[in-house]
């Protein structure tokens, strides 16, 4: 007896559970009557999709130079006075480098000491002219009353004729080093080495000290006019005329020149199917080869563009939040094309004139209301 009344109540708690589980004691709720709470987001900016029908494209491009100048000493020695320093902008004339010349003023003095000597040799030589030729001219006069020999004058004259070819001789000493001197003194204006052009400095290569080697680029000089170059696809190829001014971005300058197309290369890349164009770039401080830039080019096209600060991604989906006419969320989904500038394109998953959010996108919620 004790067991079934044990096994009765066992089973009496078990169905009593189950009747508590299942919500039979619970409250029960005519349908329609429950309304679901709707989550009110604030803090979203709005705006609308727009179809552009003329964009900016940014072609990618560095600026370059045709005039760049490499400065070289023609004379060896060490690097007394550095003037410049890379960035320095230099006019032509201007002194640059100054070269350590005592060894060449050394040869300059000595080839000094061989002048004097030389003169003197001349000085010497025309003395001993002077007296042989009067000797000469007295044989002369002899001769002819026949006091002297034929012989007699014929050695005097051989006499001045040698004393005449040891002045010329004694000349064309003094010459050849007069032009010695000429030569060596030349080199030393070379100790001082000056822009040939008015630019600026954009490499150095050495500092005070340094030994200057001849033909060994010392300086890097770089002279305006400068150029944007770029390569453009294709399909611009007929779009793109000389003498047409665009606007073109430095980036590291933080620049916006503009920049007349100067030379439009007929051919195309066989590999990447672009063409080489080069712009001539308005004159701007601080501008010089290499420098990383866009040019913005304007195209016409019939593109929904939205900002890219709309785009929601999570993973491998992208999408945009729009807002509905009761202004409710809907995350759709999206396919974007090309980035154009601070926008993008959307291909499909929108319409011009859809309200979307373009700013605090990570705050919005499926089927949440737009705030105030």
């Amino acid at each position: 007896m004790r067991t079934w009344v044990k096994y009765g109540l066992f089973s009496l708690i078990i169905l009593a559970m189950f009747i508590w589980l299942g919500g039979f004691f619970a409250k029960k709720e005519k349908p329609g009557e429950e309304q679901r709470q709707v989550s009110v987001v604030q803090g979203l900016e709005v705006g609308v999709v727009e179809k552009a029908t003329e964009i900016p494209s940014f072609y990618t491009g560095h600026v370059v130079t045709d005039k760049r100048v490499e400065v070289a000493t023609r004379v060896m020695g060490r690097v007394k006075e550095l003037l410049v320093k890379e960035g320095q902008m230099v006019r032509a004339g201007q002194l640059l480098i100054s070269v350590d010349g005592e060894d060449i003023q050394a040869q300059v003095s000595a080839v000094e000491q061989q002048v004097l000597q030389a003169e003197q040799a001349l000085k010497s030589a025309n003395a001993h002219f002077e007296t042989v030729k009067k000797t000469f001219e007295r044989y002369s006069a002899l001769l002819k009353e026949g006091a002297i020999t034929q012989q007699e004058f014929d050695n005097m004259k051989a006499q001045y004729e040698s004393a005449k070819a040891q002045v010329e001789q004694a000349k064309a000493g003094v010459k050849a080093v007069q032009s010695q001197r000429q030569a060596v003194a030349s080199q030393l204006k070379y100790t001082n080495i000056t822009s040939p052009v008015s630019g600026v400095v954009v490499q150095r290569n050495v500092d005070v000290g340094d030994l200057a080697v001849p033909g060994q680029p010392l300086l890097v000089l770089e002279a305006p006019p400068y150029m944007f170059e770029v390569f453009l696809p294709e399909r611009l190829s007929d779009k793109v005329k000389v003498g047409e001014v665009y606007k073109v971005y430095i980036h590291s300058a933080n620049l916006t020149l503009k920049g007349k197309v100067w030379e439009v290369s007929p051919a195309l890349d066989p590999v990447t199917k672009t063409f080489r164009v080069r712009l001539n770039l308005q004159v701007a401080e601080g501008l010089k080869s290499g420098m990383y830039g866009s040019l913005l080019l304007p195209e016409k096209v019939g593109a929904l563009l939205v900002p890219e600060s709309a785009i929601f991604k999570r993973f491998d989906f992208t999408g945009v939040w729009v807002v509905k006419p009761d202004n409710t969320l809907e995350l759709r989904f999206v396919k974007l094309g090309e980035k154009r500038g601070e926008k993008v394109e959307v291909l499909s998953g929108l319409k011009e004139g859809e309200r979307i959010v373009i700013r605090g996108v990570e705050k919005a919620c499926e089927g949440c209301k737009l705030g105030g």
